[in-house]
């Protein structure tokens, strides 16, 4: 994706937010961004896999100018079938990103381009369905 935008005249509260994170404040640019998922299924042990990646040239950088950056969001669901009893389905997962938004889809291009240090979050639990 490739999009080309242009910013007006700046704020005052732009103006103080140039000396915290001078990287947000952006004049005219062309961003390039591309983002690949895969989702699979291992059918013998029933493991489910969610990979999203996102590569950009306009992530926000807290000194710098925008600069190359990635975000990224993996998901690992396992089957725990010997503790299906009653009518319950158990699954472990597992998850760590670093994306900011929880859905890197919809939204605008800046969503997650103007996040300056997203955390990385790592995730794990059981989910049991009856």
């Amino acid at each position: 994706m490739q999009s080309d935008t242009e910013r007006t005249a700046a704020s005052p509260s732009e103006r103080r937010l140039s000396h915290v994170a001078p990287a947000v404040l952006r004049d005219a640019e062309t961003i390039r961004t591309m983002t690949a998922s895969v989702q699979s299924i291992v059918p013998v042990t029933l493991t489910r896999v969610l990979v999203m990646y996102r590569v950009s040239n306009a992530f926000a950088d807290s000194l710098n100018e925008p600069s190359a950056g990635a975000r990224f969001d993996v998901q690992v669901n396992q089957s725990l079938p010997f503790l299906n009893f009653g009518g319950a389905h158990w699954e472990m997962l597992i998850a760590v990103r670093n994306a900011f938004r929880e859905d890197l889809f919809d939204g605008s291009v800046y969503d997650e381009l103007l996040v300056v240090r997203p955390p990385k979050r790592m995730l794990g639990g059981v989910t049991v369905r009856f």
